[in-house]
């Protein structure tokens, strides 16, 4: 009697031994969970908002920006900046499936799609009037899925010193570098320890700058774009749904 209950208990230990491993790998290998963070912009002297939006759809992510003017950027710029880009995770790897770009901003509104073939290793589409037609690297992302991936690796301590993006219609290599110092950072969303993740482009001034909460599953709290040594955009985190 003893003995079966013991074969029981060991039983239900190695069960749960085993999903415990499950659930932490799922943990670590997945995108964060769905989310919408609002950001307040400054953009040179102007104001504006942002946000940032992650939904997962049966194993289908859209990631997608909105970028609108607040206050007198509006008077004189009435408009939005909409991103979305779709992807998959397959082998723990980000695939994108496209990216889609309507500015209504500037003068001459802006609009971009590009779709990746997979099968067919191609990428194809336009930005305003140029034709996209380029081969399909192994490892290439859209511009605004680098900020997932960067949030999806260094959740899981394998963020890669560089990356291939599409950006508008041209393949660039973006350089990475991060810093664990342990900053604080306090933004009207609250204050965080955070990690500090820069890149730009190669032989660019123009560097982008996150600072990830690791308590808020790497989300950024924190975007900035300096150039020249001069921030020209910062954006802070005012509100988190999840």
């Amino acid at each position: 009697m003893c003995y079966k209950k013991d074969m029981r208990a060991l039983t239900a230990y190695r069960l749960f031994i085993v999903t415990s491993i499950f659930f932490f790998f799922e943990d670590v290998h997945a995108v964060p969970d769905d989310y919408e963070a609002v950001y307040s912009v400054k953009l040179m002297q102007a104001d504006g908002t942002l946000r940032a939006k992650l939904e997962n759809k049966e194993g289908i992510y859209t990631y997608s920006l909105k970028t609108e003017p607040t206050g007198f950027w509006k008077l004189i710029a009435n408009g939005s900046i909409n991103e979305s880009s779709a992807f998959k995770l397959i082998d723990e790897k980000i695939r994108p499936i496209n990216y889609k770009l309507i500015d209504t901003i500037r003068r001459n509104k802006r609009e971009s799609l590009v779709e990746f073939d997979w099968s067919k290793k191609e990428i194809n589409g336009f930005y305003k009037d140029r034709v996209i037609d380029v081969k399909l690297e192994e490892d290439i992302l859209t511009r605004i899925l680098l900020q997932i991936e960067i949030m999806h690796q260094k959740q899981r301590n394998r963020l890669k010193e560089s990356y291939l993006i599409i950006d508008r219609d041209e393949i660039k290599e973006i350089d990475i570098s991060t810093s664990n110092s342990g900053k604080k950072i306090s933004v009207p969303f609250g204050s965080y320890d955070v990690i500090e993740v820069s890149h730009r482009s190669k032989g660019s001034n123009r560097i982008n700058i996150f600072w990830l909460a690791p308590d808020l599953d790497f989300i950024p709290i924190r975007l900035e774009q300096t150039e020249d040594n001069k921030v020209n955009f910062e954006a802070n985190l005012v509100q988190l749904i999840r």
